[in-house]
């Protein structure tokens, strides 16, 4: 893999976090919105299905791709597991509208790194992506533990809008981060399989709907809870447009993730997303954002993980 290619990847990454942290806010005041940060989530995936079936549908060699798919499936090219990929992207979209307005866009962000770099270790270890296995350095196990260090002071010492409870939201986030690095490795593994980005970011936004759905039915027809009211699309268009940015960000993770691995591309996404949700908190921060010298610090010791990871050229393992 030339450094050119990883270099131009890690620029697409970079640029999809800072997308990511503005998808959040947004997700976020639909769910604060809604009361229900599921159907925020579905709403999400239900607009970005529709950007991608446009998309698909317009490009021949997408259409074609899509079609191999389940040949490829049924020769054992492709795992069967790998489509649930888009169930981890439901569960981090899930949990920009749950916990984002109570913990804020940046220390969201922040508390998914730990979740995201300490399973990345994981994926590349075991070879679950589609870079294959890559070796446990000294280098990539001190990134995820600064990373995981990092969550813990800039969730110390803050006052929350949500209380004792902020530390369920930081869990919460933290799982959402760990499901966000199955969901790149396996999407990476079907946009190498296919050769089309687009049809893995199709395939993840279906699988994820599906999921979604599911929960939302469980929840609000066989469990009784009442349905929401969905805002007026004429007063806040701009809140039905995260799904399109989710878009750009699985297309993205599905073309850049096999030449930087998961735990690279997950530490590049979360350096363009952590200052983009600084930014954004300071711009229109929620009930919850609280930009403390501890969160600023935290960032910073993030940025110097995404640092040595990047320090030092991967390892695959070969035995």
């Amino acid at each position: 893999m030339s450094q050119h290619r990883v270099g131009r990847s890690a620029a697409a990454a970079f640029g999809a976090g800072v997308v990511v942290a503005v998808q959040g806010r947004i997700n976020g005041q639909l769910g604060a919105a809604l009361g229900d940060g599921v159907l925020a989530a579905a709403i999400n995936f239900t607009v970005g299905l529709c950007v991608l079936l446009v998309i698909v549908a317009l490009r021949r060699g997408a259409r074609a791709a899509l079609r191999r798919l389940p040949e490829q499936l049924r020769g054992h090219e492709l795992p069967w597991y790998v489509l649930v990929g888009g169930i981890g992207g439901a569960m981090y979209v899930a949990g920009q509208g749950v916990t984002i307005a109570a913990l804020g866009v940046a220390l969201f962000t922040v508390a998914t790194v730990a979740g995201q770099t300490g399973m990345g270790l994981v994926v590349d270890r075991f070879g679950l992506g589609p870079t294959g296995s890559v070796a446990v350095t000294a280098l990539r196990v001190a990134a995820a533990v600064l990373a995981t260090v990092a969550v813990g002071l800039a969730a110390s010492g803050r006052d929350s809008a949500g209380g004792d409870g902020s530390w369920l939201f930081l869990l919460l986030a933290f799982g959402a981060g760990a499901a966000v690095a199955f969901q790149a490795a396996f999407n990476g593994r079907v946009s190498v399989a296919t050769g089309q980005p687009t049809v893995a970011a199709l395939v993840n936004f279906v699988v994820g709907l599906t999921a979604l759905t599911v929960v939302l039915l469980l929840t609000h027809t066989v469990g009784g809870e009442p349905w929401p009211t969905l805002p007026s699309a004429s007063g806040e268009p701009w809140l039905y447009i995260g799904g399109a940015m989710g878009v750009v960000f699985v297309v993205t993770a599905a073309w850049t993730v096999r030449a930087l691995g998961v735990l690279l591309f997950s530490l590049v996404v979360l350096s363009g997303t952590l200052l983009g949700a600084v930014a954004v908190d300071v711009v229109a921060p929620t009930e919850g954002a609280q930009l403390t010298w501890n969160l600023v610090v935290g960032i910073g010791l993030t940025l110097v993980a995404v640092a040595l990871a990047v320090g030092r050229p991967r390892e695959r393992v070969t035995a």
